[in-house]
């Protein structure tokens, strides 16, 4: 399987300044996973300005924006997400495994808009 299993994650110490890629993952708002393409909405923020590349090798990639930027797109659902996600006959997988995309309104209607969250991108080639 070609492509990024991306969640999306309110910081653990509030957000209120932007995360680092060592920061601690706090509630989830969203979990997708998305083809090749899956990270090219990220890499449009960053080059506005509008979100930080954390950096990572894909195990994984880290970024960072404020929630204005962030929930629209995911919440409005995730860009490139594949609604029933894939995996290879070879894959491993564990309990976690969602199968599905979900997002967590509850999560995401908590945030502030100026509040900084947390992308976590693993690459699954």
């Amino acid at each position: 399987m070609m492509g990024w299993h991306i969640s999306v994650h309110r910081q653990a110490n509030g957000g209120s300044a932007p995360a680092m890629a060592d920061s601690k993952e706090g509630a989830r708002i969203a979990v997708w996973q998305a083809d090749l393409g899956g990270l090219e909405w990220l890499d449009e923020l960053v080059a506005d300005g509008k979100a930080i590349d954390l950096g990572g090798n894909g195990y994984p990639n880290h970024y960072t924006a404020k929630a204005e930027y962030l929930l629209p797109p995911t919440v409005d659902g995730p860009p490139e997400a594949r609604p029933n996600w894939v995996c290879g006959p070879d894959d491993v997988l564990g309990p976690g495994w969602e199968g599905r995309t979900v997002i967590d309104l509850a999560v995401a209607d908590d945030c502030g808009m100026d509040e900084w969250l947390l992308v976590v991108a693993w690459d699954e080639s």
